[in-house]
């Protein structure tokens, strides 16, 4: 745009030729964003996409009711366990059971700054013996095309599946994106107001 462009013109190029160049991916940052908002929507896409195992977090039950030999495990030690078994991993987060049923669950970030490629391993609180989840949130190597839709929801929602080249994409996207209310009413209060003055 030309410095002697009237701020009219200036406003009318910023809302149309910019609003329709971001108005795709846009489309994908709302999308994304009712996918987390919208339980039924979330359903829809998995189950539509081939899904078959239950689309939310479920920290499932324990397998026993009493420790082995009634002796007190050690729960830390999972970390150890599971450092060995995957030593490239970047962070393990370990959450105890809330309750006496609930088994431990632990979260295995293998990337750094993405949710979607994580592995959340459950044991039973009172053996340590590994449990299955009927949720898409088990072990990334077992998830299947319509689970891993899912699991990237977030990634591409804030833009990290593209780094942190994706993150401030997203944002300026976001940015401009909200801004076009604000354009589209100053159109509207433009040809309003002219309309007056005639």
């Amino acid at each position: 745009m030309k410095k002697t462009t009237r701020w009219k013109r200036k406003n009318f190029d910023l809302h149309t030729v910019i609003g329709f160049y971001i108005c795709s991916f846009a489309l994908v940052l709302a999308f994304t964003g009712s996918m987390m908002s919208y339980n039924w929507l979330k359903y829809v896409v998995y189950k539509s996409t081939g899904g078959d195992k239950e689309a939310r977090f479920i920290i499932p039950q324990n397998n026993s009711d009493t420790p082995l030999d009634n002796k007190t495990i050690l729960m830390d030690y999972l970390i150890v366990k599971l450092h060995k078994e995957n030593p490239e991993a970047k962070a393990f987060e370990l959450h105890y059971p809330k309750t006496e049923e609930e088994s431990i669950y632990i979260e295995v970030t293998n990337s750094d700054g993405l949710y979607y490629d994580a592995d959340f391993r459950f044991f039973d609180q009172h053996t340590l013996e590994e449990i299955e989840t009927p949720s898409i949130y088990g072990k990334y190597k077992n998830a299947k095309v319509a689970d891993k839709i899912q699991r990237m929801n977030y990634d591409i929602h804030i833009g990290a599946i593209g780094g942190i080249v994706g993150k401030i994409i997203a944002f300026i996207i976001s940015f401009l994106t909200a801004s076009l209310p604000i354009t589209g009413i100053l159109l509207w209060y433009g040809r309003h107001y002219k309309k007056k003055r005639v």
